[in-house]
């Protein structure tokens, strides 16, 4: 099994980069952008409903509509919009992006980042 690579470029920060705990974004069927997650070191949750980061067992696209695959829930996992998505950086504002790349890849780089720590070492060979 190959495994993407995180470096470490300071301290808590990698390349490609992952995105900190906190994510906004417009749902599929939703008309409004809106906190659909809260990202946390043990998974995502959001109202309530939570998963672990082992819970997460991919990420689809479809056009413009990314989904965190899951099969805890009967929905499949959660949906939402690409290019609408946004976090709360340091400064307090809304951000689109995170170290140069749009905030929707550096959430999925997370997804990974996270189930690849996750993995058995062995697995990593």
């Amino acid at each position: 099994m190959k495994f993407l690579e995180f470096r470490e470029t300071r301290p808590g920060e990698y390349f490609p980069p992952i995105i900190p705990n906190g994510f906004f974004a417009r749902p599929v069927g939703g008309d409004r952008l809106m906190e659909i997650l809260v990202v946390t070191d043990a998974g995502l949750s959001c109202n309530g409903v939570s998963s672990a980061w082992a819970d997460l067992r991919g990420i689809s696209i479809d056009g413009d509509i990314a989904c965190l695959v899951s099969e805890k829930y009967v929905s499949g996992g959660l949906r939402f919009y690409l290019g609408e998505c946004r976090f709360i950086g340091e400064s307090g504002n809304m951000q689109k992006d995170y170290s140069g790349y749009p905030v929707e890849y550096c959430l999925m780089n997370r997804a990974t980042f996270e189930s690849q720590a996750l993995a058995p070492r062995s697995e990593c060979l």
